[in-house]
């Protein structure tokens, strides 16, 4: 099996995810995985990592897929490695082509006519059967009885296996999926697999790699799942329910991180919520090490946990309000106030450290100009009320920068039906921003709304969104914003339309464990 991350080397290497499966595969006694990413140079031949080989000389080609940025990567390997794009125009001569990961968990559909098979879940409950299934005959009796096998598998979705059809997009009619039928024993529903019990499973960084994005780090698995349920985020959804590794088995992994000499990165959808967090950070104090939390809540910070990080050398403490006033955070399930914000802000300066970093969404449903302002008042009250009382006893000034994202409307959460806001909206809410932030030396960055709109069209798209990817890629230089001029589709449908709640969508076949009337209500 090659795995394939489909960006640069650098990324993959940070993601904890391509780690896993990588010591999954190769833990089987006859399995042989290696590693590949997508070259550096245009044009180059993509080969792994290991031996060198081109990919096509592999049984298996598995994709690792997080972000619909990578999706035409995906395309840009496979047409580099000399294999066709399409799934209906491989034969026998060439390996099978599947995809997992986070991406995958949440919607498959822009990127189904490419892959033969996509497992939906987590390694550690897939790969092994999944294995298994490739021993058997019927994986050696051609490539459409090796599907219709695998097709069986739980967690297990064969694109081709199904027939599907759509409403127009510039006459939809309240109507979206129009056919979904499944063929030759395919299941009409694909179940995602989790580990029931994540207690035992230790999951940490397998290849030390000092070159790569966050490569200082012994990156450790604390917890999967979300306790939170904030509305807008795909992954407090569809990667319940929130599980823990036990404190003992992570006590172990971070003896191996500090006996490499490295700082301890925790990653978990949300560190804060780890129960054994307070035990754990003070062990890795006592023994010799420092470490570095993937992401904390806001109302989770404390004195006593922004003084072991500040000792462990962070300078930075990044706080996620994601809007900008109280009334907004209780619409997305953010509940808590903006002294609580400032509190937070306190305690980490306290400590030593010295900067501030503010993540924020705007263009979220019901939002008003107010809350926009509201982003601009906590920056302020931050710089008046705890930077400048201690800039006057350190003779030091610190740095306050607000990241701003335009709001995606993702698969699975209960904002998967409302619109993203236009161009012209957003920048009116840049420049209220800007107007405020900018005359204080408070920075603002700005995700660009085309980047937005295009990550919103892969996100929510369906089959017919791999045609305008595939264009991208031939046509374009890989850009799917220009591609969408010779695309025959409105994007407005999957973008900035507001979906009617009875539609059938292109991921509803998907099982997560959650009933769309759940997601409605919410």
């Amino acid at each position: 099996m090659a795995l394939v991350y489909p960006n640069a080397w650098r990324l993959g290497m940070a993601n904890l995810g391509f780690h896993a499966v990588y010591r999954i595969a190769n833990a089987e006694s006859d399995v042989l995985c290696e590693r590949a990413f997508l070259p550096e140079e245009p044009g180059q031949e993509p080969r792994t990592v290991e031996s060198g080989r081109p990919l096509r000389d592999f049984d298996v080609i598995a994709f690792s897929l997080s972000f619909e940025d990578d999706y035409v990567h995906v395309l840009d390997v496979l047409r580099r490695a000399g294999i066709p794009l399409r799934s209906a125009d491989r034969d026998e001569r060439y390996p099978l082509v599947v995809a997992g990961g986070i991406a995958v968990q949440i919607n498959p559909e822009p990127l189904a006519p490419f892959f033969d098979l996509f497992l939906v879940g987590e390694g550690e409950e897939l790969l092994p059967a999944f294995f298994g299934a490739m021993r058997r005959p019927e994986a050696r009796a051609g490539r459409a009885a090796a599907l219709r096998s695998l097709a069986r598998l739980p967690g297990s979705y064969v694109p081709s296996l199904y027939d599907v059809a759509y409403s127009d997009t510039r006459d939809a009619g309240g109507q979206w999926v129009t056919r979904f039928e499944p063929r030759d024993g395919a299941s009409p529903i694909v179940k995602r697999l989790y580990v029931a019990d994540l207690g035992d499973v230790s999951t940490s960084r397998v290849v030390d790699t000092p070159g790569a994005q966050f490569g200082d780090l012994f990156l450790t698995e604390v917890a999967r799942g979300c306790l939170w349920g904030c509305r807008f985020c795909a992954a407090g959804f569809v990667q319940r329910p929130y599980r823990e590794v036990d404190l003992e088995v992570l006590r172990g992994e971070v003896r191996k991180g500090i006996a490499k000499g490295l700082r301890i990165g925790l990653v978990g959808p949300d560190t804060s919520d780890y129960t054994g967090l307070d035990p754990l950070t003070c062990f890795i104090g006592e023994e010799g090490g420092t470490f570095s939390p993937s992401s904390l809540r806001v109302d989770a910070i404390t004195p006593e946990l922004a003084g072991r990080m500040a000792a462990g050398g962070e300078r930075s403490i990044t706080l996620a309000p994601q809007a900008g006033t109280a009334r907004m955070r209780r619409v997305v399930n953010k509940d808590f106030s903006d002294d609580r914000i400032v509190e937070a802000a306190e305690a980490a300066l306290s400590k030593g450290m010295r900067h501030v970093k503010l993540y924020f969404m705007c263009g979220l449903p019901t939002e008003t100009d107010a809350d926009v302002e509201g982003m601009a008042v906590i920056a302020l009250r931050i710089r008046d009320e705890v930077m400048k009382p201690r800039a006057k006893v350190t003779g030091r000034m610190g740095r306050i920068t607000l990241s701003v994202n335009p709001f995606v409307p993702k698969p699975w959460t209960p904002f998967q039906w409302a619109p993203m806001h236009d161009a012209a909206c957003l920048a009116g809410k840049r420049r209220i921003l800007e107007r405020r932030l900018r005359p204080q030396g408070i920075e603002v960055e700005f995700l660009s709304p085309r980047e937005t709109y295009v990550q919103t069209l892969l996100s929510r798209g369906d089959r017919r969104v791999a045609d305008l990817l595939e264009r991208a890629l031939l046509e374009t230089g890989g850009s799917v914003q220009r591609a969408l001029a010779g695309w025959p589709h409105d994007p407005e449908f999957f973008v900035t339309r507001e979906v009617g709640q009875d539609e059938r969508l292109p991921w509803d076949f998907l099982d997560h464990g959650l009933e769309k009337a759940f997601l409605s209500r919410e």
